[in-house]
């Protein structure tokens, strides 16, 4: 990966939430950790997720049979109020014994914010960390140690139906006029090409920073180790920002070519994936590992991926990733060595395998023997070649960055606002003003 000598910041913005009733009864690991010999694998942990993390059962069930005496207590939520719920229990000390985390330092539940805060088990001795790569280290990593298990990267690009792709007479654009043109041809036939969910946050960001991917790395490879090493800097980078420029005018003219659907601002994630999965749709931007559900929405439909060029250059596109699972541990679990035992098992090689089966994902490094799964293979070529880099937001210094990224990107596609004025406010956002 391009990535791969990155061991500096990292920020995912996402969400896990926790119910009411879950925080109200988070006040403890269970009656079987507080007997538990500190020497012992055994007794209760306490494991909280996000939803949509299929393989976490399937492990949790794995290693109670091969701990016997173990029990995991799985609780996985969906993503409204997971970071704050989470960190009001770990500053109350209460909170689960393993816990989804993000990389860097971008939100409440980041990993070097919890790192810093002295929250989080140093894991840098575990046995796992020396394969898992500079890239995935890098994510969760504080004053070099690292607090978390990176388990899988998932492909950002537009999922799509081959069966229509075929009856419509187009082919996979490789360069971006060739986007622009298969987009108009497509519209004109009444599809969509392209479904976005504007109305859920992230989504608005999610076609400008592959489209900066591309613009950045095609010219510096290097560039997020320089980032990381203080030779290119967010607010003084004129790469970045010559990138950041052109990203939003390319996605302007994507929306004029009418690559989306109309008024993609009032449609949600669901939403959108819904009309590929009523055929009103060819393809939707998605992270991979919300493919499965586009899937499961109509089981009748083949699909396969591609990549947003940026350039017409075909050899200068990059995939973009997006990191998957984390799991880090919480320092005050009073079942530290079972829960470090979990973490442990995840991070075996035929548990990380599993892992990117269940979440339609990569692992981290492809090896000689890496096979990519169905419904993928159209950016098996540049997951291979490791033509890839993970999303921007990965390294940002702070979470307010991408709030005002998801405003502006927004207002862009309603009209409210225009290229400069939007990057000028994603710029103010790193100086933090």
């Amino acid at each position: 990966m391009f990535t791969s000598n990155w061991r500096g910041r990292a920020a995912m913005v996402g969400a896990v939430v926790l119910t009411a009733a879950t925080a109200l009864t988070a006040c403890g690991s269970g009656s079987g950790s507080s007997s538990a010999s500190k020497d012992a694998i055994t007794g209760t942990i306490r494991v909280s997720a996000q939803t949509d993390q299929p393989y976490l059962q399937d492990a949790a069930n794995q290693f109670e049979k091969l701990h016997p005496g173990t029990k995991v207590q799985l609780v996985e939520s969906p993503s409204n109020t997971y970071q704050t719920t989470i960190r009001a229990q770990l500053d109350a000390k209460h909170a689960p014994d393993v816990m989804f985390v993000w990389g860097g330092a971008g939100n409440a539940m980041a990993t070097q914010q919890l790192a810093k805060a002295g929250m989080l088990a140093d894991l840098s001795d575990r046995p796992w960390v020396k394969n898992m790569g500079d890239t995935a280290n890098g994510l969760v990593s504080y004053d070099n140690k690292v607090y978390a298990l990176n388990t899988y990267a998932n492909p950002t690009g537009v999922f799509y139906n081959t069966d229509m792709l075929s009856k419509l007479g187009v082919s996979i654009p490789k360069t971006f006029t060739e986007l622009l043109s298969f987009c108009k041809d497509v519209s004109s036939k009444g599809i969509v090409p392209i479904a976005m969910g504007n109305q859920t946050g992230y989504l608005n960001t999610e076609v400008p920073l592959e489209l900066v991917n591309t613009l950045i790395y095609s010219k510096n490879k290097n560039f997020a180790a320089d980032m990381a090493s203080g030779k290119e800097k967010w607010t003084t980078s004129d790469l970045w920002k010559s990138s950041l420029t052109k990203a939003h005018e390319l996605y302007l003219q994507m929306n004029d070519a009418k690559c989306f659907q109309a008024n993609s601002t009032g449609y949600s994630d669901q939403q959108a994936r819904q009309l590929v999965a009523q055929e009103k749709a060819l393809g939707v931007n998605i992270i991979s590992a919300a493919a499965q559900g586009v899937q499961q929405a109509n089981p009748k439909i083949k699909y396969d991926m591609f990549e947003i060029p940026a350039t017409d250059n075909p050899d200068d596109t990059i995939l973009t990733m997006n990191t998957g699972a984390s799991y880090a541990v919480n320092k005050d679990s009073t079942n530290l060595k079972t829960a470090i035992a979990f973490i442990d098992f995840m991070g075996e090689d035929k548990q990380l395998t599993a892992a990117s089966n269940a979440a339609f994902g990569v692992p981290y490094k492809a090896g000689p023997n890496t096979t990519v799964m169905d419904g993928l293979k159209g950016i098996e070529p540049l997951y291979k070649a490791d033509k890839t880099a993970l999303w921007a937001t990965n390294f940002w210094p702070n979470a307010e960055v991408k709030q005002v990224m998801i405003a502006q990107d927004q207002n862009l596609i309603l009209g409210k606002t225009n290229v400069t004025d939007a990057v000028n406010a994603i710029q103010k956002a790193f100086a933090g003003s």
